[in-house]
């Protein structure tokens, strides 16, 4: 083979072999810089609450102040597209479905229990991380084995409902001048809405041990969204009139109807007690007592879980914890015109939430 042909032969295979780690060159650049274009854009995060109830938007409102904390701000590096389920299990997963179809997010946020069980049906199969807030009995509806566990899935978060067991304690304590000689007979009044049932069904199950109260399961249909507030609180009072001769109080169960304040309203109007609801602001409105974890602490949590997820960690190795402190209130009027006397201890562990 004439020289000049060898020489030609072997720049092909030369032009050829630089063309390739051009080629290879150009798409490890191109890979980095879509990767870094995307590691560019802000977080988009999908808020979903389960209705309008101010202890839900706090919630939002406190997991969007510990993400500010952290670093993530809003029109920087963050967004959020904060959708309202109406307290309806088909407009939950509708708003969702609607807009996962229009653009992926980064993390979806579920607020209370039946818009987390919605997500979780939708979500459950796909890779974005599922965190929840104020949902009750995460164990119960399946979304990790037991508290303290991670999930092992896409789903991982914070719940802030204080054991039966222990309100039951406190309540006991709260009540003991009244129930030496004979038990307190306490109807619960839950509608069939997820956590109101589990707290329900928890708290007759303790009931078989305790000799100082008897409780009472008032069940009545939960029926979603706002406009049948009214129709859900009709069907609340009726199943406590039915059975106005078997209870000495009432404790207000987990979930939409032991937030509404019209209720406490007409209880309080009816002469009939309550003693025990899951907010603060019930115990200000008369109710003797609560236990509970504030939308502030676990709002916080949360965007910490959240932060750990962006920095890479998987949301089913992050454990499903409760949080470290609980907040008791204790209104003394209440106990005054029910003739209880509050132990010492139990106002110290109250502190500055005792209300008259």
């Amino acid at each position: 083979m004439p020289f000049y042909a060898r020489i030609t032969k072997g720049n092909h295979k030369f032009i050829k072999l630089v063309v390739a780690l051009y080629i290879l060159l150009a798409s490890i650049l191109g890979l980095s810089v879509i990767s870094q274009a995307k590691a560019d854009e802000p977080k988009r995060v999908v808020i979903i609450e389960t209705m309008a109830l101010p202890a839900l938007q706090d919630a939002t409102k406190w997991f969007r102040k510990g993400m500010t904390e952290l670093g993530y701000l809003e029109g920087q590096n963050i967004e959020y597209i904060v959708l309202n389920a109406e307290g309806s299990p088909d407009i939950s997963s509708a708003i969702l479905t609607n807009e996962l179809k229009s653009q992926k997010p980064d993390m979806v946020v579920s607020i209370a229990t039946l818009a987390t069980r919605e997500s979780y049906k939708i979500l459950k199969n796909q890779d974005t991380p599922l965190v929840f807030i104020l949902v009750s009995y995460p164990e119960k509806e399946g979304f990790v084995r037991a508290i303290g566990e991670a999930s092992g899935t896409n789903i991982t978060g914070k719940t802030h409902i204080v054991p039966p067991a222990a309100k039951i304690e406190v309540v006991r304590q709260a009540l003991k001048s009244l129930t030496v000689k004979s038990p307190m007979r306490i109807g619960i009044v839950n509608s069939t809405y997820p956590s109101a049932l589990s707290e329900t069904a928890q708290i007759m199950e303790i009931d078989k041990d305790i000799d100082e109260l008897s409780f009472i399961d008032l069940n009545f249909k939960y029926l979603p969204g706002q406009e049948n507030r009214a129709a859900l609180r009709k069907n609340a009072l009726e199943i406590i009139e039915q059975n106005r001769s078997n209870f000495d109080a009432l404790w207000l169960a987990t979930g939409p109807m032991g937030n509404d304040a019209e209720i406490l309203k007409i209880l309080k109007e009816k002469k009939i007690p309550v003693i025990f609801a899951n907010n603060t602001e019930a115990v200000k409105s008369g109710v003797l007592m609560s236990m509970i974890s504030n939308s502030k602490v676990n709002g916080i949590a949360v965007a910490e879980i959240a932060d750990q997820i962006f920095k890479g960690k998987n949301a089913g190795e992050i454990p499903v914890t409760r949080p470290n402190s609980y907040l008791v209130s204790i209104n003394i009027t209440t106990a005054t015109e029910l003739g209880t006397v509050i132990p010492s201890a139990l106002l110290k562990l109250a502190g500055k939430n005792i209300y008259r």
